[in-house]
């Protein structure tokens, strides 16, 4: 026979499991719009008509991909944390 409080846990596991999906699609729509923000401004270079515009966005190239890489590593390894912190209390 089932037991009631089995079933009002695993509800409420649902709905938490729930939130923190949630929490995690909000997240990386914020990363999203972030690396976006930091790409703008080089890509426009490279499309521009101007010689020296160009040329400046090839150098920024370098510093958006650093930038990018460690953007994205900060934001997975706070997730990361975070998930952790929140499933195993550790």
């Amino acid at each position: 026979m089932l037991d009631p409080r089995m079933y009002l846990s695993a509800v409420g596991g649902l709905a938490f499991t729930g939130v923190l999906e949630r929490l995690l699609e909000v997240a990386i729509g914020v990363s999203s719009v972030v690396i976006a923000i930091l790409w703008i401004p080089v890509a426009l270079g490279f499309f521009s008509v101007d010689e020296n515009r160009r040329y400046e966005s090839h150098l920024r190239l370098r510093n958006a991909i650093i930038g990018t890489v460690i953007y994205a590593l900060a934001v997975s390894g706070s997730i990361y944390g975070i998930f952790k912190f929140i499933a195993f209390g550790t």
